[in-house]
């Protein structure tokens, strides 16, 4: 097995909350994060974005990556289909993503 980590810096939270949060919502209450459960109850994306803003950089990235591995099916089954189309024959278990401090 190899192991592909990604690091991701500076990631813009208010392009996501204006762009993704209307179709984010059900995966960010089933996420458990208190702070996603807050802003999916149909809040506008304004208030999200605030609510978001406020938070220290540790629960932003928190946030992110429950968001993205509520979302890891569908990453690795893109992530899978790019690699076979760019003739790499691989399968790829799993993508999974965590905050460090």
């Amino acid at each position: 097995m190899i192991k592909l980590e990604i690091d991701i810096d500076d990631l813009n939270y208010d392009d996501l909350m204006e762009q993704y949060l209307p179709v984010m919502a059900e995966k960010l209450r089933a996420s458990g994060n208190p702070v996603a459960m807050l802003i999916s109850n149909g809040m506008p994306a304004a208030m999200a974005k605030k609510i978001v803003g406020g938070l220290s950089q540790d629960k932003k990235d928190a946030l992110a990556a429950d968001l993205l591995n509520a979302y890891s099916k569908k990453l690795v089954d893109a992530a899978t289909e790019y690699a076979v189309k760019n003739g790499v024959g691989v399968t790829i278990s799993k993508i999974h993503a965590s905050a460090e401090k």
